[in-house]
């Protein structure tokens, strides 16, 4: 056991979160698109959505959906009810006490110097002891040699991309840190040939999608510790991620991406002003899509694209698109046209889009709830933690399996 690290009741904070997701399960798998959404008219929410002021969005995005929601007088009932039960789920996850030193790394930001020192604490108090580390998706390795060096043990970065495996090898220096290019989804998958060993951990600090849920039984067939941050639940292989535990609810990997909902001001994408000028972004990119008969649902519209393109105006991001599709790239009367439609019809989504948007913390907090139930179930001491400040990226969530 390991004292330093908060302890909670995952099996009822589980249970809360699939009761939560059951009860508006409608409201998940349907967007506020082109016409209001029909829960948002069966529910008697329709008015009160479209009546909110550009000041209440605002609010609402600064403050956090569901305390605005559950501080606003002229609320609905139910959807009060929603928001409050939202806050007391997220409120059952433990955060780490104190601030870990912002240590000063090399070529990092503010954001990123605070996530890696949290994590290098959550290594030094809950994983003393180990004899090996194996980071799956160690990138160009700048965390794989920091935990190397905390722990002092032997260290093997996994890497599908051998460019970067090449840049990794050419910081490690004299560390005991070997990297290797390998893909945990190929049909030589380098963690099923582990020898089972309960001192070795298996970290995954970006554990993309099915990645996470790989590293997970990867772990109980190996007997291994486990360090897992999730994100990008989305990006999938298949239609739908089943959930780990038995009985469990799945969910469309469409869906899934509303798990990356940003939670603060703050965070992975930027600031307010530019997540919602991101979002206006791609609702623009899907008009321009579909009017060259390329309809796409919701969120697959940047597959291949790295996220960030959105960020630098909408013709480039529209122009990397096309690129990427095999398209001509649009004309400026093109992206023009698609702009403006998105314009004239995002304020009335983003409206309507705010109850879906509170729940995207829920099923963030599901998918940790449901990986770490799994571990508990084979025998772990399981826990799940806010790893470091929201500030740092909202993305926060740590699973642990001690």
């Amino acid at each position: 056991m390991s004292a330093e690290i908060p302890t909670m009741d995952i099996a009822r904070a589980h249970a809360e979160a699939v009761r939560l997701l059951v009860d508006t399960r409608e409201i998940v798998l349907v967007r506020a698109d082109a016409a209001p959404p029909p829960w948002s008219v069966s529910r008697g929410w329709l008015d009160y959505l479209l009546g909110l002021s550009e000041t209440a969005l605002e609010r609402a995005d600064t403050e956090g959906i569901a305390a605005w929601f559950s501080s606003d007088s002229g609320c609905p009932v139910s959807l009060r009810e929603l928001a409050e039960r939202t806050l007391a789920l997220t409120a059952v996850v433990p955060a780490m006490t104190g601030d870990s030193p912002e240590a000063d790394f090399p070529f990092m930001n503010l954001r990123k110097r605070g996530q890696v020192a949290s994590l290098l604490r959550l290594l030094r108090e809950g994983f003393s002891g180990v004899s090996e580390i194996v980071d799956v998706g160690a990138g160009h390795g700048h965390l794989t040699l920091r935990a190397a060096a905390e722990l002092a043990v032997p260290t093997v970065g996994l890497e599908r991309d051998p460019e970067r495996v090449a840049v990794a090898r050419s910081l490690a220096g004299e560390l005991p840190v070997r990297f290797v290019t390998a893909d945990v989804f190929a049909a030589e998958n380098p963690l099923v040939s582990l020898p089972p060993d309960p001192q070795r951990l298996l970290m995954a600090l970006h554990g993309c999608g099915e990645l996470g849920d790989a590293v997970v039984t990867s772990a109980v067939a190996t007997h291994a510790r486990i360090l897992l941050l999730g994100c990008c639940p989305q990006k999938i292989r298949g239609r739908e991620r089943a959930a780990l535990m038995s009985g469990g609810p799945s969910f469309p990997r469409e869906v899934l991406g509303l798990a990356n909902v940003l939670a603060r001001t703050t965070g992975v994408e930027g600031d307010l002003r530019q997540a919602l000028a991101t979002k206006e972004s791609r609702l623009a990119l899907r008009y321009m899509l579909a009017a060259r008969g390329c309809s796409v649902p919701p969120g697959e519209e940047m597959r291949g694209v790295n996220r960030r393109k959105a960020n630098a105006g909408f013709a480039v991001f529209a122009e990397a698109v096309c690129r990427v599709r095999g398209f001509v790239p649009p004309s400026p009367d093109e992206t023009a046209g698609a702009a403006r439609q998105a314009h004239s019809h995002y304020l009335a989504q983003r409206r309507l889009s705010l109850p879906r948007s509170m729940l995207g913390r829920v099923l963030e907090i599901f998918l940790a709830m449901d990986r770490a139930l799994f571990l508990q179930s084979h025998g772990y001491d399981a826990r799940v933690v806010q790893a470091f400040r929201a500030a740092y990226s909202p993305r926060n969530l740590a699973v642990l399996g001690l």
